[in-house]
């Protein structure tokens, strides 16, 4: 399924753009406005990592039933990459490239959800658009995209 005209995106870059009002910079300090035009001409996509931890953090906020039905409505309108053979085989690839390269993916727990959101764009042969650069450098077989900063 490469799909060229496609992006993921992660989950900062999903909240920043989808779910908090809107915004110039996210909390990090990243450009909104740069991920933006990075997606011009890209239908985006999310991974079903992205979405538990998009809910994950609304119940854990305490969302009011309105708040989350507004959520869960953002949710379902996005195209979503669903855990499938594909996916789970590039998890697995990921891993073991990632342990034998020394790439942080390969051993540290607190990078499973990112391994799992890297392997759905490694499996469906779609760019990474994300904030957090410094998880994802350098992991095996994943494109990230790249964004200019004004």
């Amino acid at each position: 399924m490469a799909t060229v005209d496609a992006a993921l995106l992660d989950t900062d870059v999903f909240s920043a753009l989808f779910v908090t009002p809107p915004q110039v910079v996210d909390k990090q300090g990243h450009p909104v406005a740069a991920w933006t035009m990075a997606l011009t001409g890209r239908r985006p996509l999310i991974s079903f990592q992205t979405r538990a931890e998009v809910l994950s953090g609304a119940y854990l906020a305490g969302w009011g039933e309105k708040r989350l039905e507004a959520l869960f409505a953002i949710l379902d309108a996005m195209p979503t990459i669903d855990e499938d053979r594909a996916v789970v085989e590039a998890y697995a690839r990921l891993l073991a490239a990632a342990q034998k390269a020394g790439h942080p993916f390969g051993n540290n727990a607190h990078h499973v959800g990112d391994r799992w959101i890297a392997a759905c764009a490694i499996a469906k042969d779609v760019p990474l658009l994300t904030g957090n650069h410094k998880h994802f450098d350098g992991a095996p077989g994943l494109t990230l995209l790249t964004i200019k900063r004004g």
